[in-house]
């Protein structure tokens, strides 16, 4: 369920752009690309500072970006997640990745309505089944 918020002084990649990203984002998460929303705002450039900003005419910005996600994705899972962003984007609007600015913001449960109803958290994920050892082994006897 994650909510991506883009800023930057630059006009936005297009609506066909932002949703290769949510496609990505989906893939990564397996969950229904439905699930994932992004947005793109343009900043007057007298309204915001950032020194990366500060670019001749015709050079693109790199954005920065918020993302809203459930607090049960793993930490492993939200860093995949942000180096996915990072390179989508600097590849997706030609900027150097190390310019990427995200930071993630978890929702709890509690605190969240989706789909019409509060989320109360994700059900416990199913305990994974103990490693089949196989047939047991016999122990060599020695014969004397």
């Amino acid at each position: 369920m994650p909510v991506i918020t883009l800023m930057s002084p630059d006009a936005g990649p297009g609506r066909p752009a932002l949703a290769k990203i949510a496609e990505a984002v989906t893939g990564l998460l397996g969950i229904s690309p439905q699930h994932c929303w992004v947005t793109w705002q343009r900043l007057d450039p007298d309204a915001a500072h950032r020194p990366e900003w500060d670019r001749p005419a015709g050079h693109p910005c790199a954005p920065i970006g918020f993302i809203t996600c459930k607090a049960s994705y793993p930490r492993e899972t939200v860093g995949r997640l942000l180096r996915l962003l990072r390179d989508e984007l600097s590849a997706l609007l030609g900027v150097p990745g190390d310019e990427v600015y995200l930071v993630v913001r978890r929702a709890v449960p509690g605190e969240l309505l989706i789909r019409g109803d509060v989320w109360a958290g994700d059900e416990p994920a199913p305990e994974p089944e103990p490693a089949q050892a196989g047939p047991p082994r016999r122990q060599a006897r020695n014969h004397h």
